[in-house]
């Protein structure tokens, strides 16, 4: 009976993981360039049950030893094997604003922060008081010299990346890809960082005037969000059930003499 309440109590804690993971997803739903995340589940190793001790009469009326039979195996409980991001960018929405630039397939713009630079999917940019080209938080977004982009004039920028001013190239948009995505680590406003060293990415593919949309689809999410909600409270109930077997092993059972 312990064991049974270990195992709903997994699923439960299970349950929750997966609730804040599509919780986090429907908050972002329309957060420019986030990528929604999945919550993978693993099952804790079987347990294989036997039937052993047991004595039958024989047809002489003798009491002998039944061999040991296998019954099968037991599951034992399931756990988060790992959170995962889905990098589909297939959400590009036409703005027609020169500032909102989306990268179609691969890559990240990169900006400066006080902490250092750091990289985001995000193409919904301003241009301050000071005439930078920055993020909606201010970061300013870093040419492939690692220097700011002044925009004084008419902006154009190509489908590499190209900046033109009033028709002048001046520079090109830094866009860089990791090797392991997976191990990206999210620092909110839209960026994330790795301890890998970006590798720039030669011929990204830009279009001005469009930004990348969030792809977590929201129907999608409250629908999983419903399955979550009913599979923790199927598993509260087996663990009201395997508390009730046991106050009636302890108060009853365990009472006879």
């Amino acid at each position: 009976m312990i064991k049974g309440l270990y195992t709903a109590g997994s699923g439960m804690m299970l349950q929750m993981a997966r609730q804040d993971v599509v919780a986090n997803n429907l908050a972002n739903v329309n957060t420019t360039g986030f990528k929604k995340n999945v919550a993978v589940a693993k099952a804790f190793p079987n347990m294989l049950m036997s039937r052993l001790g047991e004595v039958k009469e024989n047809a002489s009326g003798q009491r002998v030893n039944v061999p040991i039979e296998e019954i099968g195996p037991l599951g034992t409980g399931a756990a988060v094997s790992g959170i995962y991001t889905d990098f589909d960018n297939n959400n590009i929405k036409q703005t027609e604003n020169p500032t909102d630039v989306a990268i179609i397939k691969e890559g990240y713009f990169v900006v400066q922060t006080p902490d250092g630079q750091r990289f985001t999917r995000s193409g919904e940019f301003k241009i301050n008081s000071e005439r930078m080209l920055t993020t909606n938080q201010g970061y300013q977004v870093l040419d492939t010299n690692d220097s700011p982009i002044e925009v004084d004039g008419e902006l154009l920028i190509d489908g590499e990346g190209n900046i033109s001013i009033n028709g002048e190239n001046v520079s090109k948009l830094k866009i860089v890809n990791f090797t392991n995505l997976q191990n990206l680590e999210r620092l909110g406003d839209t960026l994330v960082n790795s301890d890998e060293i970006p590798v720039e990415v030669e011929k990204p593919e830009i279009l001005q005037g469009y930004i990348e949309q969030s792809n977590v689809n929201a129907v999608k999410e409250m629908v999983t969000l419903i399955t979550v909600v009913r599979a923790y409270e199927s598993l509260q109930k087996m663990v009201q059930a395997e508390d009730e077997l046991n106050e009636v092993a302890i108060n009853q059972v365990g009472s006879i003499t």
